[in-house]
């Protein structure tokens, strides 16, 4: 997948959707679909525009990221987006009137042939853009149009609110229902203090970035994702209290049924299900015998096919 972050770029013979793709939920699924029947229907490259925030903007406001960038960018590309925009968010973006925003950016730097957006859809200046305004113009600038109604799940509109305040309380089946998809930690592993090998269950250990949205910290049922296959596990987020590391939460994941070396590997763990919350433990082997306890828990989990998530719509 092509990755444009910049201002200046040309694209000829497109079909785009337009929206921030933070959790890539059902209802943006549903948007890729769209835009996947009309390259297939018409040719061209299907592509997704967003706009680049500078990380502060959420962090530093209290909300977090269900997918980093480079997260949403391996989500996107595995949903076969061919190019992904991320058009940078400044003063002068955000005074952009929504007229000359199909005009300069969608009918012209992007060249569409097609739009695809969701009837909630907004953009431009005041957010006075929307699919009506898109409509109106559709004849003048020689694209075609589809509007797709918002996607319910449990009587509800699916969004990355919704999702967020799922992840928060450590419900990810739900999450995994409105995301259509296993809610995941993906990064490059890195080593740790080697407590986990010591004790007897050597670990597989992620730092998410700080804007990065995780689960409360604890224990879930998870299947990570490695360059030679896909193996079960458990996974504790949080601060390892039994060894008083600090405040800074770690993603360790203790794999059922992998010998290998994967440091330096770029991997993705999948959360599946909340087991415990993490616990401080007096000594080193009241935590080797629970995280033994937690692998049978696990082994049984999976045995009893428990992790096969479907997405929504459930109403």
């Amino acid at each position: 997948m092509e990755y444009i972050r910049a201002r200046d770029f040309s694209l000829q013979n497109t079909c785009v959707t337009i929206g921030k793709f933070d959790g890539v939920h059902v209802g943006h699924r549903l948007l890729l679909g769209r835009l996947a029947q009309e390259k297939q229907k018409n040719g061209g490259k299907s592509v997704v525009f967003t706009f680049s925030f500078h990380p502060g903007m959420f962090f530093d406001g209290g909300l977090k990221l269900i997918y980093t960038e480079e997260e949403k960018k391996a989500v996107l590309a595995g949903c076969g987006v061919d190019v992904l925009v991320a058009y940078p968010f400044t003063g002068e973006t955000s005074a952009m009137e929504a007229e000359d925003f199909i005009k300069d950016i969608l009918a012209g730097q992007l060249n569409a042939k097609f739009i695809a957006v969701g009837e909630d859809n907004r953009f431009g200046h005041n957010r006075r853009g929307d699919a009506g305004m898109l409509a109106r113009h559709a004849e003048d600038f020689g694209y075609g149009l589809a509007v797709c109604e918002r996607v319910h799940y449990a009587g509800e509109a699916v969004s990355s609110t919704r999702i967020r305040e799922q992840i928060e309380a450590g419900n990810m089946e739900e999450a995994a229902a409105m995301l259509g998809a296993n809610y995941h930690v993906a990064g490059t592993v890195m080593h740790g203090r080697g407590l986990g090998r010591t004790l007897g269950f050597p670990t597989l250990n992620l730092v998410p970035p700080e804007e990065k949205l995780l689960p409360p910290n604890g224990v879930y049922m998870t299947k990570t994702i490695l360059p030679d296959g896909v193996f079960c596990g458990v996974t504790n987020v949080g601060v390892r209290p039994t060894f008083g590391e600090g405040n800074r939460a770690w993603v360790e994941t203790c794999l059922l049924d992998y010998a290998g070396d994967c440091y330096g590997k770029h991997v993705r763990t999948e959360f599946l299900h909340f087991s415990r919350g993490e616990r401080k433990f007096a000594d080193a082997e009241q935590l080797r015998r629970q995280v033994a306890k937690d692998k049978e828990n696990c082994r049984a989990y999976f045995a009893a096919g428990q992790n096969n998530i479907k997405g929504a719509p459930k109403e």
